[in-house]
Formats: C-alpha cells, sequence, structure tokens
C-alpha cells in the first residue's frame, strides 16, 4: 500500500514533511500536488534532496485563486487505498490549505490522516510528533526553496509568502479522524459559510468559559428590557446557545441567521419548544449576506420567517437585510459577538429600533466601534461593561487549544431617548 503526501503547492513537501521524506527513505512515496491537479512518485533509495528535485518541475508561485478540488478528485490521486496520509492541517491559517487538508480527510471515508501543524498564529495543536530535523535536512530545505522556489519569499499573496517560521527544523504533526478534522475546519472557517460543515464548531455546549459569558450577557440583556417589553431580535443567532437562554425566560425573539446549516439547526432545537431540555450549541455570531434565495416573493423585499417556536421566529435576515427592510421593529436589537465582518456600522442607524446591546472583543471595539461612535451623532452610550475576561482554553478533545479574546458590551440609545 502506498504512503501518501498530499500537498496544495510542490513546495510544501520542502516546506512541511522533509521528516516524512526521511521516515519512509526505503519506499516509494506518491506526492499529490492539489494546485496542479496531479502527482508525482518519488522512488525509495533516492536521497531527500534529489527527491525534492522531482517536485521542481510543479513548483508555480501563481494559481493562487484557481479551484480546490473536491473529494472525489483527490481520491483518484490517492491511487487506492493508502497506508499512510500526511496533509495540511484543516486548521492552517492558510485557508487554502486548510480546506485541502480538509478535502483529503474527506476522500477516503474512515481514513485515520496525519497533518502538519502548519501555521496559525492563533491557536496552537498539541503535535503527537515533533521530530527535529538535522543540519544537513534543514540545508536541503533552504537551498530547495532559494534554487526553485525563490520567488516565493518576496511573494504579494500572504498564504503563499514564505518566511521563517514557515520554514520549520522542527516538523510537527497530529493525527485526526473525520469528524475532528471537520471540528478544526469550521473553526478556522468562522467567518464563512464553512463554519457551519461542524455541528457546535466553537464548543459552546462544553465550554465553561462560554456559558459564563451566555449566562452573563443573558443577565445583561433582562437588565435592559423585561419580557413585556416587546419583541427582541437577535441577529446572528447561529445554532441558538443565547436563543434558549432568552427564550427561556419568556421573551419573544425574532432570531435571524443568514447561514442556512446553523439556520436550521437553530430551528430544529427551537421548535420543540424551551421546556424540552439543552440541545446542540451554537455561537451567538453572524455571517454577512443571506443564502441565495432567501428574499421573500418577488417585489415583496421581505425575508419571511422559515420556522417558529413557543416565542421565537426563526428567519433568514442578515443585517443588511434589516436595515433595508426595517420590518422588524423591536424593543431591542442584539448584535452579540456578529460584527467581525466588515459591516458598514451606519446599517445600525436603520434598524428599527431605539436600543442596541453590542458585545465584542476589546481590540474590535477599540478599532472599529468606538471611532465610529465618536463620528456620528445618532446614538449615545449607555453602558459599557466586561461580560468575560480572555482566558485560555483547550478545544477539539484536547487537540488544540488557543485564547478566548473576552466579551465586553456596550448599549446604545438612540439620542434624545431615556436609557
Amino acid at each position: 500500500m502506498t504512503v501518501v503526501i498530499a500537498v496544495l503547492h510542490a513546495e510544501d513537501v520542502a516546506l512541511e514533511f522533509v521528516s516524512v521524506l526521511r521516515r519512509h527513505a526505503d519506499r516509494d512515496i506518491r506526492v499529490v500536488v492539489g494546485q496542479s491537479a496531479s502527482w508525482v512518485t518519488l522512488p525509495a533509495g533516492l536521497s531527500p534532496g534529489e527527491r525534492l528535485e522531482l517536485l521542481a518541475p510543479l513548483v508555480e508561485p501563481g494559481g493562487n485563486t484557481a479551484p480546490l478540488p473536491v473529494p472525489e478528485e483527490v481520491a483518484g490521486w490517492l491511487g487506492g487505498p493508502p497506508a499512510e496520509v500526511w496533509t495540511h492541517s484543516p486548521a492552517d491559517h492558510r485557508i487554502r490549505r486548510a480546506r485541502f487538508g480538509w478535502t483529503v480527510s474527506r476522500a477516503v471515508p474512515g481514513l485515520t490522516v496525519t497533518y502538519s501543524v502548519g501555521d496559525n498564529p492563533f491557536l496552537q495543536t498539541v503535535p503527537g510528533e515533533a521530530i527535529a530535523l538535522t543540519g544537513a535536512e534543514a540545508d536541503i530545505k533552504i537551498d530547495f526553496i532559494n534554487r526553485r522556489a525563490g520567488e516565493l519569499l518576496r511573494s504579494r499573496v500572504a498564504d503563499r509568502l514564505v518566511t521563517t517560521d514557515r520554514v520549520p527544523v522542527v516538523e510537527r504533526f497530529f493525527a485526526a479522524d473525520a469528524t475532528q478534522a471537520n471540528r478544526l475546519y469550521a473553526l478556522i472557517s468562522s467567518l464563512g459559510d464553512d463554519a457551519a460543515v461542524a455541528d457546535d464548531p466553537w464548543e459552546f455546549g462544553r465550554s465553561a468559559y462560554e456559558a459564563a459569558r451566555l449566562d452573563a450577557t443573558a443577565a445583561w440583556v433582562a437588565r435592559w428590557c423585561a419580557p413585556d417589553d416587546g419583541p427582541i431580535v437577535e441577529v446572528g443567532a447561529c445554532e441558538g446557545e443565547l436563543t434558549w437562554r432568552l427564550a427561556g425566560n419568556g421573551y419573544t425573539l425574532q432570531a435571524t441567521e443568514p447561514n442556512a446549516g446553523f439556520r436550521t439547526r437553530l430551528a430544529e432545537r427551537l421548535g420543540a419548544g424551551p421546556d424540552s431540555g439543552p440541545g446542540t450549541a451554537g455561537r451567538a455570531g453572524a455571517r454577512g449576506g443571506a443564502d441565495p434565495g432567501a428574499a421573500g416573493p418577488a417585489g415583496a423585499g421581505v425575508v419571511t420567517a422559515e420556522r417558529s417556536g413557543p416565542g421565537v421566529e426563526v428567519s433568514p435576515d442578515s443585517l443588511e437585510d434589516l436595515a433595508a427592510h426595517r420590518s422588524r421593529p423591536a424593543a431591542a436589537y442584539l448584535l452579540i459577538e456578529m460584527l467581525y465582518y466588515d459591516q458598514d456600522l451606519a446599517l445600525l442607524d436603520a434598524l428599527p429600533t431605539d436600543r442596541i446591546l453590542i458585545a465584542l472583543e476589546t481590540g474590535q471595539l477599540n478599532d472599529r466601534i468606538w471611532p465610529w461612535l465618536r463620528q456620528q451623532s445618532t446614538w449615545r452610550v449607555a453602558e459599557r461593561l466586561e461580560l468575560a475576561p480572555p482566558t485560555l482554553e483547550s478545544i477539539c478533545d484536547g487537540l488544540a487549544y488557543l485564547r478566548k479574546r473576552g466579551s465586553r458590551g456596550l448599549v446604545l440609545t438612540r439620542s434624545g431617548e431615556a436609557g
């Protein structure tokens, strides 16, 4: 059976997998290169440097927006059921490499894949192996990049740029099954639609930190809005962790979620009613832009509800939809951990409410919200508070850990309105 190294770009073998060439010096290795939709065999018995030279014709600094392969294509390139597969981490910060690694994990059902830890400044993956290269092996890496991929040392494409930290002298690897790969990829895709490929990608249902944050958020909402004040709109309700808390406290809610995967889980969870017990947890976040075809009847300009539970209406409205249609007047709008997507903050002026509760991490508040607030006159800050301090937390069954950035809240009321 074959040993396979599956990489997005040919130079990635030199950057991250030289120790695998050493490990299998006496076996043929098939290298699958996703960017060029090709593969090449590195024969046994050659030195690592000689093997890398066989990849040199496939090094191509361009092709950075080419369509990525699907699992069925990758399965064909693997050459039958492999003995081992090595590829990129589904949590690599370079999102195209992450997606390729995730695709490889889905190419052969039941396949256990070994992943390079790769590059991610925001998440630390705990390696199962950390293999130090010899000085000679490090020289082979450096020589190959300088001679065969030198253009990448000055690439203007951030994901392709070869920096010192992307040429490790200690290569680190971890094993993960398909479920874990899904969760890691969903986490790194948190700003896009692929965040929904795994249930509860942020593990709010298992995180003590997230439970405390959401409990504090629900209590904060209760101080500013009573259940009988009128409906509340929660923008970007995701799978409904905050929604569930508020519905259980008697609030009438309009929970909006543009992502179809999250919205389906949200509706399924809430359709049973708040008294049936907690279900799959989610993230109180949102993605910009509704799903294609989510708008209401032609000419209506209003997005309609898909499903309702006791006291909760679920719809696919985005922040842009809500501001444009102004069809959901409410006692308050909740923008909880969802203004991370470069939304136009002027949209808030059009929301049919006199009260907005915003929660974000401190950096986003300082970089985006406060400068905007100082330049406008529609809203005043009625309260600011810390909902949760930053913390370090393990995720994915201890496979990785990251810094949770904390959450701070702002209450905005329209100028001239009582707080």
